[in-house]
Parts: C-alpha cells; sequence; structure tokens
C-alpha cells in the first residue's frame, strides 16, 4: 500500500510537523510506502529512510506568478504539483496532514476516485489575522476556504472529541477521533513512580498570547512561591516573530520573579525527556487547546498534568488518579501546590497511574489506527 502524506510546511518544528514525523517514519517501519509532498523540510526531522520518499512543491515560472494574485498563483503550482506527483507514484490513498481541505480539492480535480483523508487538528486557523494572511499563502495555507472545502474530503479524523465537536458544531461534519502520538523517545526511560524530584513545575509551549506564559508566572509568584518556598518554574517554548512584544513581556516578566527559569530554543526530544524528568508538575494554563502533546511527553516521565477542564486535554487524564484539571486559574495554582506538597506515597501512586495513561499514546497504536481508516478508502483492501 502507497500513501501519499501532504504536509506544506516540515521545515516548522511544531505539533502538526513533529506528528507527521511519527506517523511517516511509524508506517514506513510497518511496511507501507510513504510519498511525503511538502514545500521543504528540515533534514534533522525528515531524514532519508527506507519506505520514506519526499517531493516538493513544484514552482510554475515567476513570469507566470507575477500576472496573479499570490493566492492565485500559490494555488496553481499545487495543481501542477499534485498532478506530476499522482502520475509518478500512483498512490492508493492520499492523507492531508494538517486542516487544508483545498489540497484535496485539487487531488479531486486530478483524480476523482482517489481516496483521500484529512487530520485535523482543528476546524479553524486561531491564529488568523488580516495582517499575517500574506504569510499563510506563502507557506500554502488557505484558511479562508476552510469550510468551503471540506466536505470535498471523504474521510475525517480529528485529535480530540473537543476537536470532533467543533468540526460538527460549525459545519455539520462527523468525524473519526484518533489521538495523537509523542514519540518513542519519551518512552524509553520508565520513570520510578518512588524517584524523589525538586518542586519543578515544568510548562511548555510556544511563546504566544494564548498559551498564557504570564498568568503562569503571576500565579507562581503570588500563590505558589508563597506556600512552597523552594518551589521553582520552568517554561521551555520557541519565539514567534509575530509576538515578539510577548516573549520580551515574559522575559521581562521571569526576571522579576526569584526562581523562574525560560528556555526559549527549540530542545530534542533526548533532552524535554530530561527536563521532565526533573519535575513534579506539568501545567497547561491555555483554554480551549485542542489537544497538546507536551502534557503528553511529560505523563511519559510520571510528571502529573495539571490541564483545564474546557480542552482536549481534559480527555487525557482521570482527574484525581493520573492529573488534574481546573476550572479557574487560582484553582489551577492550588492544584499545583496540593502536588508539591503531596506525601511521597500518594504521589508515587499517582505517577504509576499517569506513566500508564501516556502509554495509550504511542506511535504503534495511533499508526495503525490511522491505516485502519485509510485502508477504508482503498476499495481492495
Amino acid at each position: 500500500m502507497r500513501i501519499l502524506v501532504v504536509h506544506p510546511h516540515l521545515y516548522v518544528v511544531g505539533g502538526s510537523e513533529i506528528l507527521t514525523k511519527i506517523l511517516v517514519y511509524e508506517l514506513a517501519s510497518q511496511g507501507l510506502e510513504v510519498v511525503v509532498v511538502t514545500s521543504r523540510r528540515r533534514e534533522d526531522l525528515f531524514p532519508n529512510a527506507p519506505n520514506v520518499y519526499f517531493e516538493y512543491f513544484r514552482e510554475l515560472p515567476q513570469e507566470i506568478g507575477k500576472q496573479m494574485k499570490l493566492i492565485t498563483y500559490k494555488i496553481l503550482n499545487l495543481e501542477y504539483t499534485f498532478d506530476y506527483v499522482i502520475d509518478k507514484w500512483h498512490p492508493d490513498v492520499v492523507l492531508i496532514m494538517i486542516q487544508e481541505p483545498i489540497y484535496g480539492v485539487m487531488i479531486k480535480f486530478i483524480k476523482q476516485d482517489l481516496g483521500t483523508a484529512m487530520y485535523i487538528h482543528y476546524p479553524f486557523e486561531e491564529e488568523l489575522s488580516p495582517e499575517n494572511m500574506p504569510k499563510f499563502f506563502e507557506m500554502y495555507r488557505f484558511p479562508n476556504l476552510y469550510g468551503v472545502f471540506y466536505r470535498v474530503i471523504d474521510l475525517h479524523m480529528t485529535n480530540s472529541n473537543y476537536t470532533a465537536k467543533a468540526l460538527h458544531r460549525h459545519f455539520g461534519i462527523e468525524s473519526n477521533v484518533v489521538y495523537p502520538a509523542v514519540d518513542w523517545t519519551f518512552f524509553e526511560r520508565e520513570p520510578s513512580p518512588e524517584e524523589d524530584r525538586e518542586n519543578i513545575v515544568i510548562s511548555v509551549g510556544r511563546f504566544v498570547p494564548h498559551k498564557r506564559h504570564d498568568v503562569l508566572i503571576k500565579l507562581f509568584r503570588d500563590i505558589i512561591k508563597p506556600k512552597v518556598p523552594d518551589a521553582k518554574l520552568l517554561i521551555v517554548g520557541i519565539k514567534d516573530l509575530r509576538y515578539e512584544d510577548y516573549y520580551n513581556k515574559i522575559v521581562e516578566l521571569a526576571q522579576q520573579v526569584k526562581d523562574v527559569e525560560i528556555i526559549d530554543r527549540a530542545l530534542t526530544p533526548q533532552e524535554m525527556v530530561e527536563l521532565y524528568a526533573r519535575a513534579k508538575v506539568y501545567v497547561h494554563l491555555r483554554i480551549g487547546e485542542h489537544f497538546g502533546m507536551a502534557p503528553v511527553e511529560a505523563m511519559a516521565q510520571g510528571t502529573i498534568p495539571i490541564v483545564p477542564r474546557r480542552s482536549g486535554l481534559a480527555e487525557l487524564i482521570t482527574p484525581g488518579r493520573s492529573g488534574y484539571v481546573f476550572d479557574s486559574d487560582e484553582e489551577a495554582a492550588n492544584l499545583v501546590v496540593k502536588i508539591l506538597q503531596m506525601p511521597k506515597q500518594e504521589l508515587a501512586k499517582m505517577r504509576k497511574f499517569t506513566y500508564r495513561a501516556a502509554w495509550y499514546f504511542n506511535p504503534d497504536r495511533f499508526a495503525k489506527e490511522v491505516l485502519s481508516y485509510l485502508r477504508l478508502l482503498v476499495p481492495e483492501s
């Protein structure tokens, strides 16, 4: 079986890119042929490997592009690309690994009976604005066309019930929930439930306003630190050029609060394992997060997660057993204090359940579940 996987920007280090990497190499390791189509890739994340092949978006001559709008030129490049790739590789099925249904439209123009599936992280682009729309077009992203073309896709997969409900509520489209996976690296070290750790609180995410790092630092300063004097807060993320002012605000605020550390560079999975293994608590303050890989990574190291009830993250855990959910910022801070002050025996029991819960999100389960849905689109399967 040959699968055509489409993702426009595999040179970015983000959740959808990492998940695409996990899926591609896991499918390849299970004997499937995977042809990856993208604008360009990071070779450290997407190295050459058996059963994995790469094709890149092909561009019409720039002279043609100068005669039309950017969006038109980019869409024509997609048609040019998919026509070439489908004719060359004759895939059995297509999987689009980001919510860009126009790719499905282009593919159906070329080969109407080619089964097309899409993995939807959220049915809207939450960071879209009139100012950054051209940037999306440059990256072969067309969020202004989402709602129009979703129904062209033959099969929809979503990353959580939270996302599935949003897709159905706004577009009337049913989907199949397939929870994501984290890299095998996060399972290589098995944490001991009884191991001693410092009172470290960790949070991971890009430095953008809706991640609410500023709120977390203030909660640490005003509620957590006074109750647990030796507590430390570690915030790991990467800068986003669109929100440089926010990043500067976070750095300035962190400098004013004792025992707050900012790590503002992309870390390897091995480096992240080392950080998670030091922390007792993982906190995710973003409300409405459809899913997050970082909490699962932390759970795989026995780090207890605290996540908002109004999010797909709440589906990861059994509250009070493998983590906690919160309804307010103050409640989140008090839950952090509760874990940091938790008796060792109780903490060890909870860590054990946290680690077990994380195992569900392994690459083997994810790849096999995705493949089972893709086979529905291949007549002879």
